[in-house]
């Protein structure tokens, strides 16, 4: 690990990356209801996608990899939710 580098638990944008879409999933299982809360992928990859853009176009690699992270969990809770409403 160079000097300058820090652990990505100390660095915010590697959290904001990772949480992003459960976050965005929790807020819409409480607010609307755990079964339509599938569509909140829609969302939360399209802010993904461009939370990863900006992280690679600044050479934020670890960023963009707690991103990448944080997309799949919200797919997974999507997916959840998905089978929760249509299941």
């Amino acid at each position: 690990m160079e000097a300058y580098e820090s652990l990505w638990i100390y660095d915010p944008m590697c959290w904001i990356g990772l949480t992003h879409g459960a976050f965005i999933w929790v807020l819409m299982t409480i607010y609307i209801s755990p079964e339509i809360a599938w569509i909140s992928f829609a969302c939360g990859g399209l802010i993904g996608f461009f939370i990863w853009l900006t992280a690679l176009g600044y050479r934020q690699i670890k960023v963009a990899k707690f991103t990448l992270y944080g997309i799949a969990v919200n797919a997974l809770l999507a997916i959840f939710s998905g089978w929760l409403a249509f299941g």
